[in-house]
């Protein structure tokens, strides 16, 4: 065989990266309208919150007059919605529909930017920034919900990908224009921002409504029953014929992840019913029916503890690692190489993320992660490479394995959740995540008290082993028997975004589909 030269080398990779971009492209064009809407204003409104996020104890402080205590103080009021936030969107999403859950929660976060631009006092100032993080925190859930209906289960873990990467890029160009107005901001200018940011919203409240509509306009709804049982059965590649019957309801969605158009359900789902049963009947329990699931129970577990290990430390811990290195300007190149990392490697990402399991995505996450936090060990007990090299290889790292968990957990859980209580399953998933985040300044706090820095990226890459132990232990995926509606088995060990493992049963025949 002859040796592959470094020209050679350096042109196949050069044509897998486009590849990958065509990949990208042509994923974005399959997606329905509805759906390019939502990511739209999403990428709209985020880049309003990035506007806004990195300067809001300045504005507290240095421009409404609260002491430097009870601005920083007051930040946590963010956080501290967003249970009750998340826990309501849930409900309403499942309830009246996710589309009209955004729009109540951009509504919520637009008075509550407004507030803060032009309120006065700790009372009124404390009010707008619960209710931006109560807004905000309704809006995430209802958005998962909405991705996941609208959008094929085959491309679900690449859907949630590609949100992840434009949420960055929104939040990251927000940032940099931030960045730019404060530098000649003079005391009041400064809350030009949060008007601004607040327009961002407005803006993404019309995107919403235009989804909306998108999605409620006639269309190819599923296979009939006998259709199904035919394209279930068939080993031809031949395309089977789809009646075409329009859609009714105000939140009939699109491409719904129980329909038969792309992938037929699995054994027992008359795919006949063209909507979700949104009925009081059908989401009898709430989240006392969610929480009963043992499934979901273990994926969640997973998130939190992956997002303590990834997000909190990130958060926290590498601007005590710059702190004590003494230097923490290397925090804002770590803040671009980590957004450059997410925007770039989309393309390859999803083009990885086809192949991949869920549990092989967050094996992939966890390694990206561990990498990270092992430099940073390293770092900070010899101070080899210096922080300013450091900071931006592990926050490049970081960014590499947030594409892959983006993609993985939304796409498990919505594929584990029955249509009545899907705005409930995404729910507890967001709140997953935040209990995590929540959890890494507490670990930063706790290593730098007892002087330990290094201890805490240790302790990072420790519960990060558990995840890959959680999510790879043989056998633990399995389930005999899924409740009434389901549609598989946990999605950890099943391909990612939605494929089963092999082609779906049929009534009375034996085997199961393993499925996201």
């Amino acid at each position: 065989m002859v040796p592959l030269g470094r020209g050679h080398l350096g042109i196949a990779m050069i044509r897998r990266l486009a590849g990958a971009r065509r990949s990208a492209t042509e994923l974005w064009r399959t997606f329905p309208s509805a759906v390019r809407f939502l990511l739209l204003g999403d990428l709209i409104s985020a880049a309003g919150i990035g506007v806004t996020q990195p300067y809001l104890v300045i504005l507290l402080h240095a421009v409404k007059g609260l002491p430097l205590v009870a601005a920083t103080a007051m930040t946590s009021l963010l956080a501290l919605a967003s249970f009750p936030g998340n826990w309501l969107s849930g409900t309403v999403a499942d309830r009246v529909g996710g589309h009209r859950a955004m729009t109540a929660g951009l509504g919520v976060t637009v008075c509550g930017l407004a507030l803060l631009a032009a309120g006065d006092g700790v009372v009124l100032l404390g009010v707008a920034v619960v209710s931006v993080g109560f807004g905000w925190s309704v809006t995430l859930p209802a958005y998962s919900t909405l991705i996941a209906g609208l959008v094929r289960p085959a491309d679900h873990a690449r859907a949630f990908t590609v949100q992840y990467a434009l949420f960055n890029a929104g939040m990251g160009a927000g940032a940099a224009a931030g960045a730019l107005v404060t530098r000649h901001a003079v005391g009041g200018d400064l809350a030009l921002l949060w008007w601004v940011a607040g327009v961002t919203c407005v803006a993404a409240v019309v995107f919403v409504r235009i989804s909306h509509a998108k999605a409620t306009t006639p269309a190819l709804t599923p296979l009939a029953s006998d259709d199904l049982l035919a394209a279930s059965l068939s080993t031809s590649d031949a395309p089977v014929a789809v009646p075409e019957v329009a859609r009714t309801g105000p939140e009939a969605l699109a491409f719904d992840a129980s329909h038969g158009t792309f992938d037929a359900p699995a054994a027992g789902i008359d795919a006949t019913s063209a909507a979700p049963d949104a009925s009081p009947e059908a989401a009898v329990g709430g989240y006392r029916r969610v929480f009963a699931d043992r499934a979901l129970l273990r994926v969640l577990l997973a998130a939190a503890l992956t997002s303590a290990a990834g997000y909190g430390v990130y958060e926290a811990g590498l601007p005590v690692l710059a702190v004590v290195s003494g230097d923490p300007a290397a925090m804002s190149w770590a803040g671009v190489a980590n957004c450059v990392t997410i925007v770039a490697g989309l393309p390859l990402t999803l083009s990885l993320t086809r192949r991949l399991r869920p549990s092989g995505l967050l094996t992939v996450t966890a390694l990206a992660w561990s990498a990270a936090w092992l430099l940073c060990a390293v770092e900070a007990q010899t101070h080899l490479f210096g922080v300013s090299v450091t900071l931006p290889l592990a926050a490049g790292l970081v960014g590499i394995g947030e594409l892959f968990m983006a993609g993985a957990l939304p796409a498990a859980v919505n594929e584990l959740a029955p249509e009545a209580l899907r705005g409930r399953y995404n729910a507890t998933l967001t709140m997953a995540i935040t209990s995590g985040m929540w959890a890494g300044p507490l670990l930063a706090a706790g290593a730098t008290a007892l002087g330990q820095v290094a201890s805490l990226f240790v302790m990072a890459v420790a519960l990060l082993v558990i995840v890959v132990v959680l999510v790879r232990r043989p056998g633990a995926a399995v389930r005999t028997a899924p409740p009434e509606g389901r549609r598989g088995a946990i999605p950890l060990d099943a391909e990612a975004g939605g494929g089963s493992a092999g082609p779906p049963q049929a009534p009375g025949l034996p085997g199961s589909s393993r499925r996201t």
